[in-house]
This record gives C-alpha cells, sequence and structure tokens, in this order.
C-alpha cells in the first residue's frame, strides 16, 4: 500500500498542477517555431574546380522536449480532469487500506498519507476549475468526486459510512456489473448464430 501510494505521488509531483505562466509562454514560443517549419537558405558557394554553384540547405528550429516531467503529471496539468478524478478515488483507497494497517505502518505514516493525498485532491479540483479543455463540462462532477474522497478521509463518521462501500462493495459491483456483460454478450453471440441442421 504505502509504495503504490508513494510512486503514484512520486509521479504526480507537488501540486498546483498548473502550467505556470512562463512555462506556458515558453511552450507558445517553440510552438509557434515548429508552426513556422523548416526554413529554406540559399549560398553561393565556390567548388573545388574554381566554379560557382548554388547551395539550398533547409533548417529546422530545434525543439526542446522537457522530459523530466512525469506522463502522469503531463497529462494531468494539461488539463485530463477524468484522471484526476480516479486518482483522487485511487489515493482515498489507499489511505483507507493504510488506516487497517495503521498498528504496522505507524500513525504518523498513515497521517502523513492522508495529508498528501488531500493537497494533491485540491490541486486536482483547481487544475479542474483553471484549465480550459473538453473536459470542462465534468468540472462539478470532479469537485463532487474530490469532496467525497476528502470526506471519507478527514471525517471519522464519513469514514466509518463510506469505507465499507468504497473499498469492498464498489469492487463487487463492478464484479456483477461484468458479469451482466458476458452474459449479455454471449446470448447475442446465440442469436447471430445460424443453427446448423443435420
Amino acid at each position: 500500500v504505502q509504495e503504490a501510494f508513494d510512486d503514484i505521488v512520486t509521479q504526480l509531483g507537488d501540486p498546483p498542477f498548473v502550467v505556470q505562466p512562463e512555462e506556458k509562454a515558453a511552450q507558445e514560443k517553440a510552438a509557434a517555431e515548429a508552426a513556422a517549419g523548416p526554413k529554406l537558405i540559399t549560398k553561393n558557394v565556390v567548388l573545388a574546380d574554381g566554379t560557382y554553384a548554388t547551395q539550398t540547405v533547409y533548417s529546422e528550429a530545434k525543439i526542446q522536449t522537457d522530459d523530466s516531467t512525469p506522463h502522469l503529471r503531463k497529462m494531468i496539468i494539461g488539463g485530463d480532469v477524468f484522471l484526476g478524478s480516479i486518482l483522487s478515488s485511487c489515493l482515498t483507497k489507499l489511505c483507507l487500506r493504510a488506516s487497517d494497517f495503521s498498528q504496522e505502518m505507524g500513525a504518523p505514516k498513515v497521517k502523513s498519507m492522508t495529508v498528501k493525498a488531500v493537497l494533491v485532491m485540491c490541486g486536482i479540483v483547481k487544475m479542474a476549475e483553471v484549465t480550459v479543455t473538453a473536459q470542462k463540462s465534468s468540472l462539478a462532477d470532479c469537485r463532487e468526486r474530490v469532496t467525497l474522497c476528502c470526506r471519507a478521509l478527514l471525517d471519522p463518521r464519513a469514514n466509518s459510512l463510506l469505507k465499507g462501500t468504497l473499498l469492498s462493495e464498489g469492487k463487487a459491483t463492478f464484479g456483477n456489473f461484468l458479469r451482466t456483460l458476458k452474459e449479455k454478450e454471449a446470448k447475442e453471440i446465440k442469436k447471430t448464430k445460424p443453427e446448423v441442421l443435420t
């Protein structure tokens, strides 16, 4: 539980999950240079035998890529509200599972995980509010889900009510849903198979 939580938080980095104005300006400048395309440069050169020739060279601007940013963080900064919502739910479930192992892990470590999860969730909601993307319509859903996750972590009463639902009942319901889909798919395959008379 601890390793999974640490890996996710490491890949996400620290909030805020919005592009800073300086980074945005640099990205726009690089995009504009890349959009300009290659430049055609023509030069007159003297060949070894003393004659003149025209040399044409294409030059392209180098595109700077920042490969040090983890992909998960790039996607969140890019405005993926759905991914942020799923990450909030995942971090909440990991914190709830860690509370079951508080004897082995230690209460301070569980509290630290909870605080980090809440900070990440607040950063995700802020990203969803600030970012203009096609997923902007899902801002209310994201905010509602993150609020529920924060309540499950911070409010002892909500924790006792939601813990079982989030950790086990959700998994069982999803299993039933998949089973129903498989049965429905099997029925459709039987309907579409032609009957073979012997």
